[in-house]
């Protein structure tokens, strides 16, 4: 994982940029995910699917997931077509990825990489597990792209699941599947 002094440097120097520059924090911490996806845009495609994995949080879950935990996550079980997690996982198993995580907490992630060794990542997060996310990448060596949350908070959170099937690779003004 990120060790925990440099997260809190991180955060202190978002706190410094932030109140310098008369923005936010979350607004220096989405303009760093930009800038990280921009970088990584071109090499994250060039790296086939099968060695790429996708890292979706545990909280865009519906209420009523059925899902169990298993080593690695949560483990989806198409019950709900509507649900966004449902509509991640099949989009990116139809394209081949090599794993889709549902993490419990951004913890788990250095175990599923230790286990998967992907060469790229996708992960949806909220701003700061995507920042810490990115920061843990880039020790690592791994190319990674980062989605955030259209509305975090713990629970009944929600990502704009047509921006994440445009980054998995699927060409959505040329699908033939509707419920994608």
């Amino acid at each position: 994982m990120v060790d925990s002094a440099l997260e809190l440097e991180v955060l202190n120097r978002i706190k410094t940029e932030a109140k310098k520059n008369g923005c936010t924090e979350k607004e220096v911490i989405q303009a760093y995910i930009q800038k990280m996806n921009h970088e990584n845009k071109e090499e994250f495609h060039k790296i086939p699917p099968e060695e790429r994995i996708v890292f979706v949080p545990q909280c865009l879950r519906q209420s009523d997931c059925k899902a169990p935990l298993g080593e690695h996550g949560y483990i989806c079980q198409h019950c709900n077509p509507e649900c966004q997690v449902h509509l991640i996982t099949e989009a990116a198993d139809k394209l081949g990825y090599k794993g889709v995580y549902i993490l419990p907490g951004g913890s788990m992630a250095q175990k599923i990489i230790d286990f998967s060794k992907p060469h790229a990542i996708l992960g949806i997060a909220c701003e700061k597990e995507a920042l810490l996310g990115g920061l843990l990448l880039k020790k690592l060596g791994i190319v990674g792209r980062g989605i955030l949350l259209f509305r975090d908070g713990c629970v009944n959170t929600l990502v704009k699941v047509a921006d994440v099937l445009k980054i998995l690779g699927l060409n959505l003004n040329r699908r033939k599947d509707k419920h994608l």
